[in-house]
């Protein structure tokens, strides 16, 4: 992949560990239409960190045996840069206080062109919510790209029901060469294959609790508006709808009773002017989307267990569903074929098939 001067300036820029969101915020105030001047900033961050490291960092950022060994790096891991000067750089995010210098992707960049929609959760959401998070996701993946963290719980709920129809965009707190939480390794690489994994860390940067609030601000920005399907008073997922509200984003929120934790952050942001949703309609209907309603077709037990496996694995051989579920590849054609009936997967030759 080729980038302009103006981009490979930014890459290298974010490459350094040493520089913080702020430093960047303040990095890119007046880079609107320039190529970055890295000395212009020498005072911004000597005061921020010391000049042996401005040094250090200047040495690296004039180098172009450094330039090319980074991008050499990126392209092995299967990386591709977005960056703030790169044409498919989304407008929503460029317009909002503190973009990233560049988008770290894996996967489907294209997804950053159509029109973003985040749906987040705290990680202890209830059974019955997560049924209903990824029906939405998969109803608001009709006219949106959905876009989620990868936290257990509702984001993963988002990711999976949007997943259906490969449009989920998850945002990562760390760099590629690391997974958390490690339960969600095989979610990670079906939103790679399927949809989309951005970042705006370096590969070698590991999670930290700092840095997941501060993710939060890129899932606001990219969107249009956001579902906030469960929070508690401090999740993360609170802190999500608090940049949106500041970003002037539509922000939408399931209600709770009283007394359930896990909700207790949703009811609080209805207080401050979010809208009660109880479904996709009411999201629709406030964007001027015209909602068409389907009944879903009832699944036995048995054609469950096999979308479910179609559907983590992203595609699959009737022969390894078979096998993973203690059966003869007979025994599972006629459900198989009764789940292409219902419109829930589909055959992709090669005796193969995915979900929908």
């Amino acid at each position: 992949m080729k980038y302009t001067q103006e981009e490979l300036n930014l890459i290298t820029l974010a490459s350094f560990e040493e520089l913080t969101y702020k430093n960047t915020a303040l990095l890119l105030s007046d880079l609107r239409d320039t190529s970055p001047d890295f000395s212009k900033y020498e005072n911004i961050l000597i005061k921020s960190l010391g000049g042996g490291v401005y040094n250090k960092l200047k040495d690296r950022y004039n180098s172009e045996k450094y330039r090319a060994k980074l991008i050499s790096r990126l392209e092995d891991k299967g990386i591709k840069c977005v960056t703030y000067f790169s044409e498919d750089y989304p407008v929503q995010l460029k317009n909002t206080p503190c973009p990233p210098l560049v988008l770290f992707c894996k996967g489907n960049t294209e997804l950053l062109k159509d029109r973003l929609f985040a749906v987040v959760g705290s990680r202890r959401t209830l059974p019955n919510i997560v049924k209903e998070c990824k029906k939405v996701s998969r109803e608001l993946s009709e006219k949106f790209t959905v876009v989620s963290g990868l936290a257990d719980g509702g984001d993963s709920a988002a990711l999976e029901g949007a997943l259906e129809r490969g449009k989920a965009i998850s945002v990562l707190a760390y760099g590629f060469d690391h997974v958390y939480p490690a339960v969600n390794e095989a979610l990670m690489k079906r939103v790679e294959k399927n949809g989309l994994l951005i970042t705006e860390y370096t590969p070698q940067v590991a999670p930290t609790k700092y840095n997941f609030p501060v993710r939060n601000r890129i899932i606001a920005g990219l969107c249009e508006g956001a579902l906030i399907v469960s929070a508690g008073s401090r999740s993360g997922a609170a802190i999500t709808a608090k940049y949106a509200l500041e970003y002037d984003r539509r922000v939408f929120v399931f209600p709770y009773t009283i007394g359930v934790a896990s909700g207790e952050g949703c009811n609080e942001l209805i207080k401050e002017g979010a809208t009660l949703v109880t479904g996709v309609k009411d999201i629709y209907s406030d964007f001027g989307i015209e909602y068409e309603e389907r009944r879903q077709v009832e699944l036995s037990q048995e054609e469950e267990s096999v979308l479910k496996l179609i559907s983590d694995a992203g595609e699959a051989f009737a022969a390894d569903v078979a096998e993973k579920l203690g059966k003869l590849p007979f025994q599972i054609i006629p459900l198989l074929s009764a789940l292409e009936i219902k419109g829930r997967i589909v055959r992709l030759g090669g005796n193969r098939y995915a979900a929908l």
